[in-house]
């Protein structure tokens, strides 16, 4: 798996495209300018909130911004050193 963009990335190509501000977008948004600003500069996820306001406000899919921002924690997840864990096997009884 590749290193996979932060969303925050990606809508921040959004808002440029559309000549949208921070503010006027979290205004729009119904959130604060900090709030979207951690997610545009990578310090906050995406939550199942965030993507339901994005989909609404961009035309994009429910989910299309969670699977973004799962994609980027499970890359961020591989990249950790992390103790093994063994499969568990069914035992007969």
């Amino acid at each position: 798996m590749h290193n996979p963009a932060h969303p925050g990335e990606l809508l921040t190509g959004w808002l440029e495209d559309l000549h949208l501000t921070v503010t006027g977008f979290a205004r729009h948004l119904g959130v604060s300018r900090v709030t979207l600003s951690r997610i545009l500069h990578g310090h906050a996820a995406i939550t199942a909130d965030m993507d339901l306001r994005l989909s609404e406000a961009l035309g994009t899919t429910t989910g299309y911004w969670l699977r973004l921002q799962v994609q980027r924690d499970l890359w961020e997840a591989s990249q950790r050193q992390r103790a093994p864990v063994a499969l568990i096997r069914h035992q007969a009884a």
